[in-house]
């Protein structure tokens, strides 16, 4: 970087590689944002949201498994307030924690089913399925919050707790319906409340009005495409608010989130220093896994609670110039968040194209794109 040059310049010229994501094989529109040491700096937006209607700040993504790290801190803070213990044995605080009924239950994983703790659920090694089969539960008959999440809490386990990372909607799941058994809230009214509230972030949504829709980005190749219940776009999926994978939100909106998690920014949110270190940190302990949808898979899959740490994984998402404190989320629906405390910075680049047909565009586009961004700021 020459002396004429800022990091902020730096940023700018990184992001216009978004320009070239609009390609017949690519993505209809997309957005992004840096944060770095204590404010937003750079941002770029291309395309179209939907036909007609471009890109902007305003723009309300959703935000898929992005949706998880915001879910998170809510469990935290019913923590903090003293609900329940992180530690604690999810199946002594929600009875209905059972596979008694499954045939293809396997015995000998069912009685490790105790040994399972809050910890594990948010860390993705409960040993849980990533997501509901339609032998339980089809989401193509529009089955309600309530339905899916009674089925969930009943799956089987795929493998013991702590011996895999297995990245797993189910396991949040059952932590939306332990926050509503104990705190008596609805799981998106307490997050609203509790969370993105104090922070002032209400352009991070759930069950959107009506008078939100025009902001709304219309979404590739999403499942169950022209019918009532295609995700993400109908009324059906917005009006679930899916803990695991439900919310919408602006570019500068999660950049300002993630923020809050550095070291320089935490007040901005109310979590104990305590609880955001943990959240960005391992809690997997060295053990292998990773996101079987997306066939990947790492030796040590490092995971904090929420949020994914980056650690030693490669050819990962947040690309090679990130530190391996990263931590970092991203969603099936094209969207990616990351933070790297060592360098005070944060970048959120959304999409509105599932990552289903276009894991190898995504995969290559996030690290080149996160490595110029990273390279702008000396550690």
């Amino acid at each position: 970087m020459t002396a004429a040059q800022s990091p902020a310049s730096e940023f700018e010229y990184a992001l216009r590689q978004i320009d070239g994501w609009l390609i017949p094989s690519g993505v209809s529109g997309v957005g992004a944002a840096v944060w770095h040491r204590g404010e937003l700096v750079a941002e770029r937006y291309a395309g179209e949201a939907r036909t007609g209607q471009p890109v902007d700040a305003d723009t309300l993504f959703a935000l898929a498994s992005v949706s998880k790290p915001i879910s998170a801190a809510t469990v935290m803070s019913a923590i903090e307030d003293g609900f329940f213990g992180l530690d604690d044995p999810v199946i002594d605080l929600l009875p209905e924690f059972h596979a008694d009924n499954d045939l293809s239950a396997i015995p000998v994983l069912e009685t490790m089913r105790p040994e399972i703790t809050v910890r594990h659920l948010l860390a993705h090694i409960s040993g849980l399925p990533e997501d509901i089969g339609s032998r339980e539960v089809r989401y193509s008959d529009g089955p309600t919050l309530t339905r899916l999440t009674d089925a969930m809490c009943q799956l089987p386990l795929q493998t013991a707790p702590n011996e895999v990372v297995r990245y797993s909607n189910v396991g949040y799941a059952v932590l939306s319906r332990l926050i509503e058994r104990h705190t008596g809230d609805e799981f998106w009214a307490r997050t609203r409340s509790r969370v993105l509230g104090p922070m002032d972030l209400s352009d991070i949504v759930a069950r959107p009005s009506a008078d939100l829709l025009p902001r709304i980005a219309t979404v590739r190749d999403a499942a169950n495409s022209g019918t009532a219940v295609e995700s993400y776009n109908s009324d059906y999926w917005r009006d679930l608010a899916i803990p695991w994978g439900g919310y919408f939100g602006t570019v500068r909106a999660l950049v300002a989130f993630a923020a809050a998690f550095l070291p320089s920014n935490e007040r901005s949110i109310s979590l104990s220093t305590s609880s955001i270190a943990e959240m960005t940190s391992d809690q997997a302990g060295g053990i292998p896994g990773g996101v079987e949808s997306g066939k990947v898979a790492w030796p040590v899959a490092s995971w904090g609670l929420g949020w994914e740490v980056k650690g030693a994984k490669t050819r990962h998402w947040t690309g090679t110039v990130t530190s391996a404190q990263t931590f970092c989320h991203f969603g099936q629906a094209g969207t990616l968040l990351w933070a790297d405390p060592g360098r005070d910075l944060v970048l959120a680049v959304f999409t509105n194209r599932t990552v289903t047909r276009a894991w190898t565009f995504f995969l290559s586009r996030w690290t080149t794109l996160s490595d110029a961004v990273a390279s702008a700021v000396r550690q």
